[in-house]
């Protein structure tokens, strides 16, 4: 069909130039030139756009790349049609009907093409009624290859138009939608044009816009609900945690201000070849990451210890059903038992110890102090000497940014515990640690907790409306632990770059909206107060602290102020003793006494643990060139 097509467009475009050379009044000698030539205007056009590939194109799909193909077949064509003609009529033949000729075959010929895709418009248009109607913030590439997709394959969807930070482009349109103006215009919009659906098509920068974008909206108190979603990023399409490029809902991760890391796992993985891991509290949400990943870089073998037999069979479930069966080795079991770490430890010799059990919940250990230094300072030590009695190549302790002039019983506990490792480091193990802040989805995380009170129709309770805390994905953070590892010299505490801070009261309000509903009218937002023991702001650096590069653009090493200090076996003996006694004012003054920075005690009614923020970039300036 687009062959006769194209005989038809041909030969009206040479007979047209022919009428308008002859103000439509062809002489006979003239039409003879016509009939005589035309069969050579014919033959050499669709030869031409045969080697060009005009018809392989399916033309419902047309693009500028068709039409280059078109322009380069005429031309071409254009130029054997010349130097035919003119070597068979030497004379008498209108030298102007070979210039208007290409120009009305390309109208004519791309003409008949785009009609075909504009056509397919038409036949695949659906009735408006009942259709989502979306606004897509981004009118830049993936904006418009968006707008084109919809446009060809609706399912559902009608994008009534755009919004885009760049003035430049308000007023204008994309393919007939309308760009209606920046990001403060959205809750507008939404009650204008009844939009249902918000699309954010960014590529970068994404955490920061949708959090702008959904605080406009919420705080305009729009009565009329609306979903907001987005696209895959690269990064997700590549790792193959997104299946297609499809639309999907924005979820919480897209709401931290992080942007993508480039980890390069090759140096892990040159380490952990063929060795025996151990990771201990495997079944938690850092143990059980941990586990997964070194899983993938083929060690010799993993020992999974846990003392959470619910969470261990879990993980040894999963990581069998992936392939790993062969190489791993479950171990129900306690950190603190000794005759089990040293049958562990005398059977498989662990190459490296990837240290993530512990007693995290503030609250939790806030009221037993005596747990809280029993596993996380205690535990550790017997971990570690045990693991430098066996000749353990690395031990890298999972600690927290809340171990920074800690103002809680966590926090200070896994503090000794980063001092155990460095009373016992160099004894041939390298001994490291590792900080950072909260870790999206984990058990009992924020995140988890704000969830279940939407679904449970609220209130959604936020501690302070200045609270904020750093947040990273799992499976990021573990990536950067594995690297910090492989790093480390042995000493070093690291710090890994977790990114701006995020609000808590803005992450409550987003994930209401994420869920459809509006803030302060649908659910509740409830303030209760600081709990014992935590802080407004979370912290990275302390002021005595020097930042260390170490060659790995997300990964610090941190120089603590009290270089040098331990936990010697004398104050562990100490603390057995002191856990083992009901009073924890005696346990809590021996923290005070270890770690002067500790503010927990003496605890004073009504005191809010505060802490101005120390961030990556957070530091005294004249330690800089002493960190360099």
């Amino acid at each position: 069909m687009v062959l006769f097509g194209d005989i038809a467009a041909i030969s009206f475009a040479y007979y047209l130039a022919f009428l308008l050379r002859f103000d439509f009044a062809i002489p006979p000698q003239q039409a003879y030139n016509f009939l005589a030539t035309w069969p050579v205007v014919l033959i050499l056009r669709l030869a031409s756009f045969y080697y060009f590939g005009l018809y392989k194109g399916i033309w419902r799909y047309a693009s500028m790349a068709d039409l280059t193909a078109m322009f380069k077949g005429i031309i071409a064509s254009q130029l054997f049609i010349v130097a035919t003609i003119l070597f068979i009529k030497h004379g008498g033949f209108p030298r102007s009907v070979l210039i208007i000729d290409p120009v009305f075959s390309l109208i004519f010929i791309g003409g008949i093409r785009f009609a075909i895709r504009a056509t397919r418009h038409l036949r695949y248009k659906e009735d408006a009624a009942g259709t989502s109607r979306m606004l897509i913030f981004g009118a830049g590439d993936l904006g418009e290859a968006l707008l084109r997709d919809i446009q060809r394959n609706p399912a559902g969807h009608r994008v009534v138009g755009f919004l885009d930070d760049n003035a430049l482009k308000h007023g204008r349109s994309i393919h007939g939608v309308p760009v209606l103006g920046g990001r403060d215009k959205i809750a507008e919009v939404i009650k204008k044009k009844e939009v249902d659906e918000v699309l954010v098509a960014v590529n970068h920068s994404r955490g920061r816009l949708i959090t702008d974008l959904m605080a406009v909206y919420s705080a305009a108190g729009s009565p009329r609900k609306v979903e907001f979603k987005t696209l895959p990023t690269m990064n997700e399409l590549i790792s193959k945690t997104r299946l297609a490029p499809d639309i999907r809902k924005i979820d919480v991760t897209d709401l931290m201000h992080r942007r993508i890391v480039d980890i390069n796992m090759g140096l892990v993985k040159a380490g952990v070849k063929d060795k025996t891991i151990l990771v201990t509290g495997a079944g938690g949400t850092i143990g059980g990451e941990l586990a997964r990943q070194i899983c993938a870089l083929k060690p010799g073998k993993v020992i999974l210890l846990e003392n959470h037999n619910t969470a261990l069979f879990y993980i040894d479930k999963e990581l069998r059903e992936r392939g790993y069966g062969g190489i791993i080795v479950t171990v129900p079991g306690d950190i603190r038992d000794e005759s089990l770490l040293k049958n562990l430890f005398a059977q498989y010799k662990p190459a490296w110890v990837l240290h993530a059990a512990a007693h995290k919940h503030v609250g939790l250990m806030e009221d037993n102090p005596q747990e809280a230094v029993k596993n996380n300072t205690l535990g550790t030590y017997i971990l570690a000497k045990t693991a430098a009695a066996y000749n353990t190549e690395r031990f890298l302790y999972i600690s927290t940014d809340k171990a920074v002039r800690p103002t809680s019983v966590m926090g200070a506990s896994k503090r000794l515990g980063e001092m155990a490792l460095r009373s016992l480091n160099g004894n041939g193990t390298k001994f490291m640690s590792v900080r950072f802040g909260n870790v999206l989805g984990s058990s009992g995380s924020v995140v988890k907790i704000f969830q279940e009170q939407i679904l449970n129709g609220g209130p959604v309770t936020v501690t302070h409306p200045d609270v904020i805390r750093y947040f990273m994905t799992t499976e990021e953070a573990v990536s950067l632990v594995l690297n910090a590892c492989a790093l480390g010299e042995g000493g070093e505490i690291f710090v890994l770059n977790m990114g701006e801070p995020v609000k808590i009261l803005d992450l409550a309000r987003n994930m209401i909206v994420l869920n459809g509903l509006v803030p302060d009218k649908d659910i509740e937002i409830k303030f209760t107060g600081l709990k014992p023991g935590e802080k407004m702001y979370e912290e990275l650096f302390r002021e005595g602290d020097i930042r260390k590069n170490t060659g790995h653009n997300e990964i610090f090493a941190a120089v603590p102020s009290e270089a040098g200090a331990g936990l010697t076996d004398a104050h562990r003996d100490e603390l057995q003793q002191l856990a083992a006694q009901a009073d924890i004012k005696v346990m809590l003054a021996k923290i005070k006494e270890l770690i002067p920075a500790y503010t927990g005690w003496p605890r004073k009614s009504g005191e809010k643990n505060e802490a101005k923020p120390r961030g990556i970039e957070a530091r005294p300036r004249e330690t800089e060139k002493e960190a360099e």
